[in-house]
């Protein structure tokens, strides 16, 4: 990991674009593994990380839905190389309950409306 923040690259698993404290899901999946008896060593792995990425970057991220289903599932036994198609797979599944959401009760418009003519540009301050 600290070799990772050196070279400004990407630490998966790790922050959230809408959960900036902690995302709710990680202890729901969490708590599922421990009562399933699964919480295996990827999961206890992701965990540390979770404790000690704060001194390592600087900085606190939650640990996201994304890398806690993918610590899960490897420690279920499925092959790292294809955890990122589970991740595709949910995401696909949570945009198609969007779509039928939003076609038994549309608010794409109206969201659009609201943003296109009520927003306000507000440029971000100088250093």
């Amino acid at each position: 990991m600290r070799r990772a923040r050196e070279e400004r690259r990407f630490v998966p698993g790790l922050g959230h674009p809408v959960h900036k404290v902690t995302d709710p899901r990680t202890p729901v999946l969490i708590s599922i593994a421990e009562e399933e008896g699964t919480h295996g060593p990827h999961l206890r792995l992701f965990e540390a990380i979770g404790r000690v990425h704060p001194q390592v970057l600087g900085r606190t991220l939650p640990l996201n839905g994304a890398g806690t289903c993918g610590a899960a599932l490897a420690d279920l036994g499925l092959p790292a190389d294809l955890l990122r198609g589970f991740a595709l797979l949910a995401r696909a599944a949570g945009l198609l309950g969007q779509l039928a959401e939003e076609r038994r009760r549309p608010l794409g418009m109206d969201i659009y409306q609201a943003v296109e003519h009520g927003a306000v540009y507000v440029p971000p301050e100088s250093p």
